[in-house]
């Protein structure tokens, strides 16, 4: 029997490229949510959220929106290069489409910070933040990306395509028969 490796399964690479990807923006969205409970629940004076006073650097958020970018990205090309790996949806595709495009926007407003912080501003706003406080900002693109994200998981259902051997006897049989064939 020939085992095929994750990389040659899209259904595989596209799961553990997209599940990962949205758990880690879950916990990301919920230092968001509790940065906003600082400032407008608690009335604290810095809002630093759960890791902040360890993770709030200007660098550290630029790397994680590129990543996150880059994994959205990678996931949206394997569903494009593999359209039937998921469930149809076109919301789920639409979806998906648009958070790549909105997390790109996301890290170029970092980008444009950490372009101003080593300009000297210490405490810089990026593009929109020089209209609405980048606290609220972030939160709001947070917020915008996690619901695109949790709008296409939930559409395209990727979890139920997966084939286990273990609980799809009659798959496993099938490819035994095809590589007794070979």
């Amino acid at each position: 029997m020939r085992s095929r490796s994750i990389i040659d399964d899209p259904v595989w690479l596209g799961f553990l490229t997209f599940t990962p990807t949205l758990l880690i923006q879950l916990f990301h969205e919920s230092e968001h949510v509790m940065q906003m409970l600082e400032k407008y629940v608690w009335h604290w004076r810095t809002f630093p959220g759960l890791l902040g006073q360890w993770f709030d650097f200007e660098w550290i958020h630029f790397l994680y929106n590129g990543a996150l970018w880059v994994a959205l990205l990678a996931t949206w090309i394997i569903y494009r290069n593999n359209p039937r790996i998921w469930r149809p949806s076109a919301l789920a595709a639409s979806a998906l489409s648009f958070v790549v495009i909105f997390q790109g926007y996301h890290w170029f407003e970092h980008w444009t910070r950490m372009v101003q912080y080593y300009l000297g501003n210490p405490k810089p706003p990026g593009i929109l933040g020089q209209v609405i406080s980048v606290l609220e900002l972030h939160f709001l693109f947070g917020t915008i990306v996690t619901i695109a994200m949790l709008l296409a998981y939930g559409g395209f259902q990727p979890w139920r395509h997966l084939s286990l051997p273990i609980f799809m006897p009659a798959r496993l049989g099938e490819e035994q028969a095809e590589s007794a064939t070979q």
